[in-house]
């Protein structure tokens, strides 16, 4: 199968390379091709927009910030144009083909454009898919946060469609889906974990970070594994033109970052790095038996690129990130993420753009205890999971109508669901899962295709095949009544790493785009796309210990198809974006669990899980202004999710925890004057959806809280919404160095959101049960930040 995949892939690889030849042989037409670069720092632009006057004819740079665009012989105007970048404007007469790179200046004013440029960043009117948001470093870094640190996936909760359920939870939710089937990209590497400090700060490191753009919808081809978005990162590569020095010092952590030319013009590199004190400045304020305590996270991202002639330019990028817990001597806690990306960009010739990426993630966690009684007691607890992978894609830019993309990608999944050591009185006992092997081999086309001045269409498919590995023990289990755990019938031993299982799938993605009148568009899309590795969690909010697992022959991969429609418009005279976007998810053979699923170190784990179905549906509306002192977004997302799966909820269809009805986020940002500029970011939600006892039980004189209906997430928790606000202070902003202060406060109007209601006995009346509502932040939280570049 491996080696249809790979001849699938193949065959369009082979048409480019014969077909360019006669095509660049076309009488009296030539190619224009190149770059575009931040002239101050030799960063790639991508996403800028090159327009050709008279012909009106405009491209875009690809995610490397390279561009071809083919014309007649002739005299031109060419306007390049990048989000607060001057516009840059040069004559070209054409009369063969040409290596053209523009390097764009800053400082340019948000202004109006006449002609049709791509302005200011990807805006949806001149992308062809549905549900893509993107978001720039200067943009994130203008959101107020939490602690007054800039953070991507705080600024992602802003966008329609985009939630979590509470404060503090790890990771995020698009449109109904589970935080396990966000496939989340760093410089092609996949990353599992996203959260530092269980939550509250994302791993990115914003110094890093040149772009951010999400896929909630139809997405390319390209992308594969998961089933609700993609977010794919793109780091810095360093300035490449004189060195520089960006950092911060807030309440929470510092951060530092450097970067600057190994060999000016050909080579760069950056590094940046934060680090965390709050167990620092806690320690005055706890106990004598506490100060031992740690809490703090810490990470280093680094990236360097060699451009070793014209055509080929290489690039390696890395990123390691831990958090520490500890309680005392007798808890310690800790979990991280490690990439590390090698990437090749290889010109053929001014039609054929060649990246090959090889990667490694692993993510991995442990956990300690241990006591200092008379009798020394411990437990320990490691788990990780490790992917390998390669992913050689190739662009063609057949012709000013045609941007074909085809490519392969292989990835090898090495499991550890993880071992517990208890330790007691000098004795040791020991429970080690087993490892398991997962390989997945995908092959892509896709093409782009503007088919006249009004439609346009993304088509594409992806081939993929899945094959749960061997060597390990496979375990086989006796049918039994839904909701029971089912008994082992027999367990195998399978001695190589051949297939046990497997699975192929055709994904087709499909995306038109269709101008209804001018700067008006109507969109379309549908996509299928499969997930095989599974997020094992006991709670709605996953937490650094929950288990990642493959598909095996006890757990179908999921399987979902989208179908999307809306419009998106820049009204004439309207200094604003209009976008309704409205989507429809369908999902096949979603993980599930048994009434009390034992998940923590459980050997016989897959006797616990269930698959159901699922459906996921919605609108989201969005008004969105980018240009003067006033600028920020507004937006609602009316939406459902739901799930059934058969011995559940009594065989009825019940919400699932990623369920929330109504979402208003609004974000505001004003510039008073070159000193100062205020932001204000408003949101609310409903509540997510929980279980919550009816009645009670008398056992043993004790009340037990009791659910009678038998029904998943029939409660509701209160809505929740929060107001946070900032100022940015710009300070000495000299030719050397430049600095500004910024100030926030977080939950403006200390509401106290609940994370979640337990009950517990009444102190008072210990035959009562209470109701207790959880807030993780209920209070106002000011910082101050001060930020510095030299």
């Amino acid at each position: 199968m491996i080696r249809q995949l790979m001849r699938f892939s193949l065959v369009p690889f082979l048409l480019m390379l014969f077909a360019i030849g006669p095509l660049q042989a076309q009488t009296g037409k030539y190619t224009i091709s190149g770059y575009v670069k931040d002239e101050s720092s030799g960063e790639v632009l991508i996403n800028a927009t090159i327009t050709v006057q008279p012909s009106g004819l405009a491209v875009m740079t690809n995610s490397y910030g390279y561009y071809s665009v083919t014309l007649p012989a002739g005299k031109y105007t060419m306007l390049v144009s990048y989000s607060g970048f001057k516009t840059y404007q040069k004559e070209i007469e054409l009369k063969g083909n040409t290596t053209q790179e523009f390097s764009l200046a800053t400082g340019g004013k948000d202004m109006q454009e006449v002609v049709i440029t791509g302005e200011k960043r990807l805006r949806r009117t001149n992308t062809v898919g549905m549900g893509i948001q993107q978001l720039s470093a200067a943009q994130i870094k203008k959101i107020p946060a939490f602690m007054g640190e800039p953070d991507v996936v705080k600024a992602l909760l802003t966008l329609p469609g985009v939630t979590t359920v509470g404060e503090g939870a790890a990771g995020f939710n698009v449109r109904g889906g589970n935080v396990d089937e966000n496939l989340i990209i760093m410089d092609e590497a996949p990353v599992y974990n996203s959260s530092h400090l269980l939550g509250f700060f994302s791993v990115f490191n914003p110094d890093a970070v040149k772009n951010v753009t999400m896929y909630k919808s139809a997405f390319p081809a390209e992308y594969g594994g998961r089933t609700s978005s993609v977010l794919d990162i793109r780091m810095k590569e360093g300035n490449n033109q004189k060195f520089a020095v960006n950092g911060g010092i807030g309440n929470v952590f510092s951060r530092l970052s450097v970067e600057g030319p190994l060999q000016k013009d050909r080579s760069s590199f950056i590094v940046a790095a934060r680090r965390s004190y709050i167990d620092v400045l806690a320690k005055p304020f706890l106990k004598e038996e506490d100060r031992n305590s740690t809490m703090y996270f810490y990470d280093l991202t680094a990236k360097v690129n060699y451009e070793i002639n014209e055509k080929n330019t290489i690039y390696l990028s890395g990123y390691l990130g831990r958090d520490v817990f500890g309680f005392g001597d007798q808890v310690s806690f800790k979990w991280g993420n490690t990439t590390g990306t090698f990437r090749w960009n290889h010109l053929f010739n001014r039609k054929l753009f060649l990246n090959t990426s090889v990667y490694y993630s692993k993510y991995d966690y442990s956990l300690n205890f241990s006591s200092d009684d008379e009798i020394p007691q411990g437990y320990d607890w490691v788990s990780n999971i490790q992917t390998y992978g390669v992913k050689p894609s190739l662009t063609w830019f057949a012709s000013n109508n045609h941007t074909i993309k085809t490519g392969v990608n292989v990835i090898y999944y090495d499991f550890y669901p993880g071992k517990g050591t208890a330790t007691s009185e000098g004795n040791k006992a020991e429970i080690e899962l087993k490892r398991r092997y997962g390989s997945e081999t995908a092959a892509f086309l896709e093409d782009t295709w503007k088919m006249n001045s009004k439609w346009q269409l993304q088509a594409g498919v992806r081939l993929n095949r899945y094959a749960y590995l061997g060597k390990t023990s496979v375990y086989h289990f006796r049918d039994t009544t839904a909701n029971i755990r089912k008994p082992l019938d027999r367990e195998e031993i399978v001695t190589s790493r051949k297939p046990v299982e497997d699975w192929s799938f055709i994904e087709p993605r499909v995306s038109l785009r269709y101008e209804m009148k001018k700067n008006t568009f109507f969109k379309a899309g549908y996509s299928r796309s499969t997930q095989y590795i599974h997020l094992l969690s006991n709670t709605a909010s996953p937490t650094p210990v929950d288990l990642y697992f493959p598909s095996t022959n006890n757990i179908k991969p999921s399987l979902t198809d989208q179908f999307s429609v809306g419009f998106v418009t820049l009204p004439s005279g309207w200094p604003v974006e209009i976008s309704v976007e409205t989507f429809y998810k369908k999902m096949d053979d979603v993980l599930d669990y048994i009434d009390n699923a034992n998940l923590d170190l459980n050997q016989l784990v897959e006797a616990d899980l269930l698959t159901g179905e699922g459906k996921a549906y919605g609108v989201e509306l969005e008004v969105k202004k980018e240009t003067g002192k006033w600028q920020g977004w507004v937006n609602y997302t009316l939406s459902r999710s739901l799930r059934k799966t058969a011995g559940i909820s009594n065989d009825d269809w019940y919400l699932s925890r990623y369920d929330r009805p109504h979402v208003v986020n609004s974000c505001v940002m004003y510039t008073l004057n070159d000193k100062w500029q205020f932001s204000g970011n408003w949101t609310y939600g409903s509540g997510t959806p929980s279980t919550f006892p009816d009645t009670k039980l008398d056992i043993q004189g004790m009340p037990i809280p009791y659910n009678s209906t038998g029904k998943r997430n029939d409660f509701r928790l209160p809505a929740y919404h929060r107001l946070d606000v900032s100022a940015t202070m710009k300070g000495h902003q000299g030719k050397k160095m430049k600095q500004e202060w910024v100030f926030g406060i977080y939950n403006l109007y200390a509401r106290q959101n609940a994370y979640s209601i337990y009950f517990q006995q009444n102190k008072d009346e210990p035959q009562k049960k209470e109701a207790i509502r959880l807030s993780i932040i209920g209070s106002l939280i000011p910082s101050v930040t001060w930020n510095f570049k030299f």
